[in-house]
């Protein structure tokens, strides 16, 4: 039977409004009324909140606030007060806190140039940099808190200060967190040997990123690239707001230890995201790095050209034309719990388009209606009777304008099935881009199955473009694609230069901004396997024997999941060498002086970025000694003229001057403390005070203030 969910998806907690009006997306919508359909009482959520809000009306209704990220938020929603979040001007967006995938050494300090730097051999200054004095957090799953590569009982290597386990339950949780168990200090650790068995088992992933972060390695090889930093480790549940808890755990441990934090996220997703840096995950991630954490994120690898999971097409004005392709299935990919595709439609923000799926079998072809994104917002749960063949159930969302990228946008979930499936679309003009991903039973596929013609007329063919997935679409986020490391002889020369790997994800995003960023090894890279885990078929490339004679291994894998490690590593030894870098020194620091060869390009010589390779790959050698010449964050403060404001006292606008043309973080409290603004600025900027309460306000950009007085 057919159910059709207008905007409000017939519940009465949600407010039906203008499309102009509406604060979320069509996703959240329909998340949001599953969830209570199956019996929740309370959703999780995250929300752009209005600069100074108020959060007594919101905690009256029951609403419970979490990590906070600039004006980003995350919440913990009664379903009775759901329609708050549409009803009040103090949220200014919002969105359902998102399912998220888990994911998919020698050469590699080699390639990057890290081990000169461990030595100190090349660095400006003679010294050598391991990391130390720096904060690499890790979120993930599959830790060995038990590891000799970062962690063992000895004095020389107890790195990993604290793991928060948010499938543990004992507790305690961290201070502000009522969930979780926080596990604090070497013996503690120890005892407490991995982290919980959880949706995927007891894994290893983040045992071998840890390892490539900031491995000691074996017996003098397989070396981490800051093998003295150290180690938060979060293994977190799967969703948006618990990742944003984690890294906001991280932030107030770097915090309190005077640190710098670089966070290392080897995992990506495309259904939950607007593709574009839009959403508010992306803007959370903006906003602190703003105020100096690192985000280091794993591009994505589905940039197989086997796999051809993304197809686009531009509509000429006047024309009538309908792309179509075949949708491979996830049953030629091995994958756990797939129950079929997701396949993901974004326009152009002018335009509509409409998507329809046709079915066949021999000569017989069966057809689902036409979804138009002209037609409004529609949640659409129907099944389709094709003959004595099958019976697919499929869910459609139709969105004429998402609030985040006000492009049009529909997603369709089909079960799986044994018929030959077709996507048609078409528009009047503009470009509409697909993709075609695994729909898992957790709402949880990231990889990409082909779009392909099957040799039919008519019928196109899919690319691996515009494959990157949040949350490495962030501005501000450092995405890392992946490559085979240099080969060298005995000579130490280069004799085989190492090309992209062909799973990596290719840019750009469809809003044209190049990503990924940079390039590190992400092939065959050997690191630290779990002692814990109960994944098998890892090739033991090294081993370490413990006092108590426990066994401990290192194996190979492949993956971003990879080179994003080895890029957060290279960020480490930078913060090492100059812990007063901003986060946009840091990446322009390692976007000029990246590598370029002959498999890159000359990206450099002629000021481009790759949409495979972003700006060429990462050398750890000339970003520290650049990372020396520059002025930091301090001392750039004390050069500084005062921060200024005008008029003052003011009644309605006033203006605010840095004095600085960098960009920084400006911050408005009052009195009592309340945040009234948070948000980047470079040289001057004009805030709106009309309707702030009398009385002293403390501005402050970096470690510079002054006082505001509104009348």
């Amino acid at each position: 039977m057919k159910r059709t969910l207008l905007i409000a998806l017939c519940i009465s907690t949600l407010i039906q409004l203008s499309a102009q009006e509406r604060k979320c997306g069509i996703d959240t919508r329909a998340l949001v009324a599953e969830e209570i359909a199956a019996g929740a009482t309370s959703v999780r959520m995250l929300a752009k909140m209005a600069p100074g809000f108020d959060r007594g009306p919101f905690e009256k209704a029951g609403i419970v606030f979490g990590t906070q990220a600039g004006q980003i938020v995350t919440l913990t929603v009664p379903v009775e007060t759901l329609g708050m979040l549409e009803s009040s001007p103090e949220v200014q967006q919002y969105s359902i806190s998102h399912r998220i995938a888990a994911p998919m050494m020698n050469l590699a300090r080699g390639d990057t140039r890290t081990d000169s730097v461990q030595a100190g051999l090349g660095t400006s200054s003679g010294l050598p940099y391991t990391g130390k004095g720096v904060y690499i957090g890790i979120t993930d799953w599959g830790f060995d808190y038990t590891h000799p590569n970062f962690n063992n009982l000895t004095p020389d290597n107890m790195r990993v200060d604290m793991a928060w386990d948010h499938f543990r339950q004992a507790g305690p949780a961290p201070a502000g967190f009522n969930y979780g168990t926080l596990i604090s200090g070497t013996e503690a650790l120890h005892q407490a040997q991995g982290d919980t068995s959880n949706l995927y088992g007891y894994g290893t992933h983040g045992t071998h990123v840890a390892g490539i972060c900031a491995g000691r390695g074996a017996n003098g090889q397989h070396i981490g690239q800051a093998p003295d930093a150290r180690l938060l480790f979060c293994t977190f549940l799967l969703s948006e707001a618990e990742w944003m808890d984690g890294v906001a755990w991280m932030r107030q441990v770097a915090q309190d230890s005077a640190r710098r934090l670089v966070v290392n996220s080897s995992w990506g997703m495309y259904s939950f995201s607007t593709l574009d840096g839009t959403s508010l995950l992306s803007q959370a991630i903006d906003n602190w790095s703003d105020e100096g954490t690192v985000f280091v994120t794993s591009a994505g690898n589905n940039g197989y050209s086997f796999a051809p999971f993304h197809i686009s097409r531009t509509f000429t004005p006047g024309t009538v034309d309908t792309l179509r392709t075949v949708v491979g299935k996830a049953s030629s990919i091995y994958q756990l719990q797939e129950v079929g595709q997701v396949l993901i439609l974004w326009g152009d923000e002018q335009g509509d388009f409409s998507a329809r799926l046709r079915f066949k079998t021999g000569s017989q072809v069966w057809s689902t209606p036409s979804f138009n994104t002209a037609d409004g917002d529609t949640v659409i749960y129907d099944t389709i009777v094709c003959g004595y063949s099958a019976t697919i159930p499929y869910r459609v969302l139709v969105e004429h304008r998402n609030p985040f990228d006000h492009r049009p946008h529909i997603q369709i979930n089909v079960a799986k099935t044994n018929l030959q499936t077709h996507l048609l679309f078409t528009a009047e003009s503009g470009q509409v881009h697909a993709w075609n991903l695994v729909d898992m039973e957790n709402n949880a596929g990231n990889s990409g199955c082909p779009f392909s013609s099957n040799y039919m007329a008519g019928y196109s063919n899919g690319d691996s473009d515009y494959g990157i997935s949040e949350p490495a679409c962030a501005s501000k986020c450092i995405s890392v694609a992946a490559h085979k490391s240099d080969r060298w002889n005995a000579n130490y020369t280069v004799y085989t230069t190492g090309d992209l790997t062909d799973f990596s994800s290719h840019g750009p995003l469809i809003n044209g901004r190049v990503k990924p960023d940079i390039s590190a090894p992400g092939s065959d890279v050997i690191s630290s396997i779990s002692s814990f885990t109960t994944d098998g078929g890892y090739a033991t490339k090294a081993t370490l024997t413990t006092s108590d004679g426990k066994v401990y291994k290192w194996s190979n894998m492949s993956g971003t999941s990879m080179s994003s490690p080895a890029a957060t590593g290279v960020v480490a030894l930078l913060l090492e060498a100059n812990p007063d870098l901003t986060v946009d020194q840091i990446r322009d620091i390692l976007f000029t002086t990246a590598r370029n060869d002959s498999k890159t390009g000359p990206l450099a010589a002629n000021d481009s970025v790759d949409t495979r390779w972003g700006h060429g790959k990462i050398d750890a050698l000339a970003a520290v000694n650049k990372a020396l010449t520059l002025v930091g964050i301090q001392q750039v403060e004390q050069r500084r003229t005062p921060v200024q404001v005008f008029p003052n006292p003011a009644t309605a606008q006033v203006t605010v001057h840095t004095g600085c043309g960098e960009r920084q973080l400006l911050e408005v409290y009052s009195a009592s403390g309340t945040l009234m603004v948070q948000t980047p600025v470079s040289i001057e900027t004009t805030l709106d005070v009309s309707r702030w309460p009398k009385g002293v306000y403390i501005v402050r950009t970096g470690s510079r203030t002054a006082k505001l007085v509104v009348k």
